[in-house]
Order: structure tokens, then C-alpha cells, then sequence
């Protein structure tokens, strides 16, 4: 019955370490997300002629 009991305890901590190192994975993603989109503002905000234009009618 101890074993058992070990066994069960064993299965939900790895279960509950799973799906809060899922969160947190998912938490670095959106925030790096999110700086990386800051960054890339702020950078066409500094230099507007960085990247050209493309013409609707050269397609």
C-alpha cells in the first residue's frame, strides 16, 4: 500500500511540475513576444526610411 501510495503521489507532483513548467513556457514565449515587438516599434519609430515601401501597383 506504501507503494502504491508513492507511486500515485509521484504521478500527480510530475503531472502538477508539468503543467506549471507548460505555463511557464508559454509566459517567456508571450513576453519575449511582446519585447521583441517593442523593440521592432521602437526601431521603425526611430528610422521610418529603414525598410522601402512596396507599390501597390508593382505587384
Amino acid at each position: 500500500m506504501d507503494v502504491l501510495n508513492t507511486l500515485i503521489d509521484a504521478s500527480i507532483r510530475g503531472t502538477l511540475f508539468g503543467i506549471t513548467l507548460f505555463f511557464w513556457g508559454f509566459a517567456l514565449v508571450s513576453i519575449w513576444k511582446w519585447f521583441f515587438g517593442v523593440i521592432k516599434r521602437s526601431i521603425h519609430w526611430l528610422f521610418p526610411n529603414l525598410t522601402k515601401k512596396k507599390d501597390k501597383n508593382n505587384e
